[in-house]
């Protein structure tokens, strides 16, 4: 992230809320605060490194990442694919609720349905971070239902 966004360690650790000092140590291998990691994510204009972020703390598979790269990152395109995998998750929920109704069902039917809800909820996430970042509204302010 640094490197393609040229971020300097001061910059960073203005975004990140902490010192220098502490983000020089990160690029020797100290690892970064929980709490660090979400400023960074919500302010840095990054869809892939959000996603990463996600994948991070929710201890979800990296394999969610591929995502940023079945849209372009420019907003418009994100929301068109958040409505496509939104489409796409509903049929496989369908799917999954009518399975688990069953007295015997099929795991790999229920398994296929969370990994769409995943898929979805990454996604909506990442469209949600890119809007905020060209809008220039804060995440924050969105999550406690604040209004301009």
């Amino acid at each position: 992230m640094q490197n393609r966004q040229n971020f300097s360690d001061t910059d960073l650790a203005a975004i990140a809320g902490t010192s220098k000092t502490t983000v020089g140590k990160w690029f020797k291998g100290t690892p970064i605060k929980d709490e660090y990691l979400v400023n960074l994510s919500n302010e840095i204009d990054d869809t892939r490194f959000s996603l990463a972020v996600n994948c991070y703390l929710f201890n979800l598979p990296p394999v969610l990442l591929n995502i940023s790269n079945n849209y372009n990152q420019e907003t418009s395109s994100l929301l068109i694919g958040t409505k496509i995998e939104d489409l796409n998750s509903d049929r496989a929920i369908e799917n999954a609720l009518k399975e688990i109704s069953k007295s015997n069902p099929d795991e790999n039917v229920i398994k296929f349905g969370i990994f769409k809800m995943l898929r979805t909820s990454s996604i909506m996430q990442a469209c949600a971070t890119a809007m905020s970042h060209r809008y220039h509204i804060s995440l924050k302010q969105v999550a406690l239902g604040e209004r301009g």
